[in-house]
């Protein structure tokens, strides 16, 4: 009986433990990724939590409308008036429609791009903008480069296929990131749908533009509960590609994604990859703005709080155990002499590293804590002090007043001897005159 319970409690246990480990293998699971170019990253710190040919160029497809998106609402209003030129209702590939001679607001423009992904829109915002499509181009690249984007070439606004018109998974994050930073990109890009009210079709039928992100659309298959913004695309020639952002509490999480030959699987992986993310990552900020981090010694008397100049958020790796309680934080900067300077409080004083455990992980700049005046007074106590601290000041001293002594010694002796020397002789004087 007791042989039995033993093997019965045994079997138990083992199935625990085995259970546990099951467990733990499929919350920290890595997905299948179905896309060639992948580069997932934390949205706060840029940090990169996975990658996968990140920096191999591939056709982008319609997740070119991110870039397009950022330049016309940098460069327009929402209200301002686009009249549809020519070209724009010639492009090629999915359109809302738009005829020429027709007046949109950017905005209702915005809407066909990021929706409907409309080829027909973004040549007329392209035109509206630069003048034609190769100028807005222009404006393009050099907004990837100032993004740091600098594996890209657009050729079009609509990312129909083109000789050389490239990115890399990296880079599209990068876009994606600064697109979602936006609020108006944001909006439009999670309406579900929107009504032209003004701007029926010839036949009198009502013009809709609806949603296709699969991950943003209700009773999709792909509905993923913490998406938060996106652009899909797919030609032919590039394959499926889609750029997302996705947020669960404070975190936000980038991702981009090149070349998938399975739609399914894209879609699929896209929102296993996101929730692979928030689990094995965490960021947190690891300094506020005014922390004091350090403090600068100006002389032996006085010393100046250095204070952060802004906040710092850090990506933790909770699979390799890290977290905000086993952090050492650290500043480096090059020292400078500022014992004859000025400072105003709130004044950036140094150009720092920020360390965590010896690491680089960013820079930061250091503000001082409190004002100091530099003034004749303080010269000259400075002087004083440097003067009264410097190690060879009390020897100096005492050997000063042991010279100063033997001179008095030595003067005393002499005038001594002379007032001794002067009454021999006048008493030698006297004698002689007296013939004592």
């Amino acid at each position: 009986m007791k042989k039995r319970l033993f093997k019965t409690f045994a079997l138990v246990f083992f199935s625990a433990i085995l259970l546990l480990n099951i467990t733990s293998v499929n919350t920290f699971a890595f997905p299948n990724i179905c896309s060639e170019g992948v580069y997932l990253m934390d949205a706060k710190t840029g940090q990169v939590l996975y990658e996968k040919n990140s920096d191999v160029q591939y056709m982008p497809a319609s997740t070119t409308k991110v870039m397009t998106a950022i330049i016309a609402l940098e460069k327009c209003n929402l209200t301002d008036q686009v009249t549809i030129g020519e070209n724009p209702p010639k492009a090629d590939g999915s359109s809302i429609g738009i005829e020429q001679g027709e007046v949109y607001t950017i905005e209702e423009l915005l809407y066909g791009l990021l929706l409907e992904s409309g080829n027909d829109c973004a040549e007329a915002i392209a035109e509206h903008v630069a003048g034609s499509i190769e100028e807005f181009a222009k404006l393009m690249n050099e907004k990837a480069k100032e993004l740091g984007s600098t594996n890209t070439s657009f050729k079009n606004p609509s990312g129909l296929t083109e000789d050389g018109h490239l990115t890399t998974a990296h880079d599209l994050a990068l876009i994606m990131r600064y697109a979602s930073q936006n609020p108006d990109f944001v909006r439009i890009s999670q309406t579900p749908s929107y009504f032209y009210e003004n701007h029926p079709y010839s036949n009198g039928n009502e013009k809709w533009a609806s949603n296709h992100n699969p991950l943003l659309k209700e009773n999709s298959a792909y509905t993923y509960k913490y998406a938060y913004t996106g652009k899909t695309g797919y030609t032919v020639a590039a394959n499926h590609s889609y750029a997302a952002v996705a947020v669960k509490d404070d975190q936000e999480i980038v991702g981009a994604f090149l070349n998938a030959t399975d739609k399914d699987g894209l879609y699929t992986g896209v929102g296993q990859l996101f929730d692979w993310g928030f689990e094995n990552f965490k960021t947190e900020k690891i300094v506020t703005t005014g922390d004091k981090l350090d403090d600068y010694q100006i002389d032996d008397s006085t010393t100046i709080p250095l204070l952060a100049d802004d906040d710092v958020y850090y990506t933790f790796n909770l699979a390799n155990g890290e977290n905000i309680d086993n952090i050492n934080l650290s500043v480096t900067y090059e020292n400078k002499d500022l014992s004859k300077t000025s400072i105003k409080k709130g004044e950036t004083l140094f150009n720092a590293s920020l360390l965590i455990n010896g690491n680089k992980i960013c820079d930061i700049k250091l503000d001082s804590g409190e004002s100091r005046k530099y003034t004749a007074e303080v010269a000259v106590k400075n002087t004083v002090n440097s003067i009264t601290n410097n190690k060879y000041f009390i020897p100096g001293v005492i050997t000063g007043i042991i010279l100063i002594i033997i001179i008095i010694i030595i003067i005393l002796s002499i005038r001594k001897r002379k007032r001794r020397k002067r009454f021999l002789a006048r008493r030698s004087y006297i004698r002689n005159k007296h013939n004592f």
